[in-house]
């Protein structure tokens, strides 16, 4: 462990930005939305109506499951534990991975090694900031929520939970780390992980199976029940994933050499017919498209069988002022559901677009870059050819999508296709700030695009529970989208074109940025 303090350090200067960043926003939502449900919300009745019109709603009882108590806090708890515990897990995988197997990948860690740094000193001193930076959030969450006058002791467990999503998912990356030699790979496997841990805890609640919720942190998260009983011994559970796994890891990492993994690299053709920029690219991309790709047409289909039925199970209050805010007063109530997801599900297809659109500064971080453009390929033309990816790839990704539940939902594909089709101008959006970003500052194209997919998720969460509205609700692309299934645009060809708009200029000047910029160094 020689050295493990010094790197803490290190983390933390490197990350100093975006982490702060994290915890700040995460801590202060907690008290926002408890301030908002009590404003909103003001009497029991009001309060057990929304609780009984959520419990009643398949797609709320999948992404945040069972509200336990209809209280201010209880609605607090079931709004937002699911969710942060989820946003908190995947930034603690991005941070894991990068400063453990990316460190591998780019040379860094073996630079290090040949100084006083134990073998294990990198890991745990990666653990060590993202364990205390989930924490600090989760604690730094507690005096907001007491301040709108719910009990302390809930609220510390509230913020405890949270805090739990983010420890889980941080072993769940260490050990990630060490199976195989690619940090993109560790990741894949990472998030895959976590997304079957919180399938678990979705079929839990959504599909009535209760036991599965026991096999998954984001079951135990909800399962703590805040304000509805305050289960404490829950957080024992996390207590031993955490320790369990992260030992799982320390061993591992006895087992391997360094730069590489337990999982052995397949060897390439012996011989291989030349494929140009683009056809390499075309291979980089393929494995990560073709994966995102099967995941989306699920969700498509699941969510098409989710909104069949809801007319009549759904026709309440809120679902008709849900309506009207999104443009399309007097829909149908499976319409509205499923516009609301389809809302969500583009964040989602936002972040999968990122992943392409930043491959090509992992390839410049790397030194990968330098050897190709030593050879007769010019700069826009590489970076085009994972531009290109990152274009079509979420075009591809929402088409099936929406071909999927288009066929599980109505049977009229090519109404649900083209209002699913309509969210890409705003994906195209994120992937234009990528590139600009990229263009212009390349050592933090992968923080600052993160950072403000955040804050637009952000903005869209603040949106919902009226905490944000006027020019800051407009900052998001996904509020110009047209809500086509509900007809209530009367010009929806305009906002489409002025985010297509946005987004080539965005990636056009990130380009002419690239052409005048040196080349990051490698490791």
């Amino acid at each position: 462990m020689t050295g493990t303090w010094t790197l803490i350090r290190l983390i933390v200067r490197r990350d100093r930005v975006p982490l702060a960043a994290w915890v700040a926003i995460t801590a202060v939502l907690p008290a926002g939305i408890a301030a908002s449900t009590a404003s909103l919300y003001a009497d029991h009745a009001a309060r057990d109506a929304f609780a009984a019109a959520s419990m009643s709603s398949p797609a709320q009882l999948a992404t945040r499951g069972v509200v336990y108590d209809a209280g201010v806090g209880g609605l607090t708890a079931w709004t937002l534990g699911s969710s942060l515990a989820l946003i908190g897990g995947l930034i603690s995988i991005l941070v894991m991975i990068r400063h453990t197997r990316g460190e591998e990948e780019t040379g860094r860690r073996e630079l290090l090694s040949s100084g006083v740094v134990g073998r294990h000193a990198p890991l745990a001193a990666a653990l060590a900031v993202v364990l205390a930076a989930n924490l600090l959030l989760g604690l730094l969450a507690v005096p907001g929520l007491i301040g709108n006058g719910l009990p302390t002791g809930s609220s510390l467990l509230f913020g405890l939970s949270i805090a739990a999503g983010g420890w889980a998912l941080a072993a769940v990356a260490a050990v990630a780390a060490q199976l195989t030699a690619a940090s993109g790979a560790a990741r894949g496997i990472a998030i895959a992980a976590g997304g079957l841990l919180f399938a678990l805890r979705s079929t839990a609640d959504a599909g009535g199976i209760a036991w599965t919720a026991w096999l998954s942190p984001f079951g135990w998260v909800r399962l703590t029940r805040p304000y509805a009983g305050d289960r404490w011994w829950v957080l024992g559970l996390v207590a031993v994933f955490v320790v369990v796994l992260t030992a799982a890891a320390f061993w591992l990492s006895t087992r391997r050499d360094m730069a590489g993994g337990l999982v052995p690299a397949r060897p390439g053709p012996a011989a291989g017919a030349p494929a140009g920029s683009f056809g390499l690219a075309a291979r980089l991309h393929r494995g990560t498209l073709a994966g995102f790709a099967v995941g989306f047409t699920l969700m498509g289909a699941l969510l098409g069988l989710a909104a069949r039925g809801l007319d009549t199970q759904l026709d309440t209050p809120q679902f008709r002022e849900l309506a009207a805010t999104l443009g399309g007063a007097g829909a149908r109530v499976s319409d509205v559901f499923f516009t609301f997801m389809m809302y969500v599900l583009s964040q989602l297809v936002s972040a999968a677009a990122l992943v392409s659109a930043l491959r090509a500064r992992g390839e410049e971080a790397s030194g990968r870059a330098d050897l190709l453009l030593s050879t007769p390929v010019g700069r826009l033309r590489w970076a085009l050819s994972h531009l290109t990816f990152a274009v079509a790839g979420p075009a591809l990704l929402l088409a099936a999508m929406g071909a999927a539940a288009g066929l599980t939902y109505d049977g009229d594909l090519a109404r649900v296709a083209a209002a699913t089709l309509a969210y890409l101008p705003a994906v195209w959006t994120v992937v234009g700030i990528a590139t600009l970003v990229f263009g212009l500052l390349p050592r933090l194209a992968t923080a600052v695009s993160w950072t403000v997919l955040g804050l637009f998720l952000l903005v869209d969460l603040l949106a919902e529970f009226k905490l944000a509205d006027g020019f800051v609700l407009d900052l998001s692309p996904f509020v110009h989208v047209p809500a086509l299934l509900l007809g209530g645009a009367s010009s929806p060809v305009a906002p489409l074109l002025g985010l297509t708009a946005t987004a080539v200029i965005l990636a056009t000047a990130g380009l002419a940025f690239l052409r005048r910029r040196d080349l990051m160094p490698s490791a």
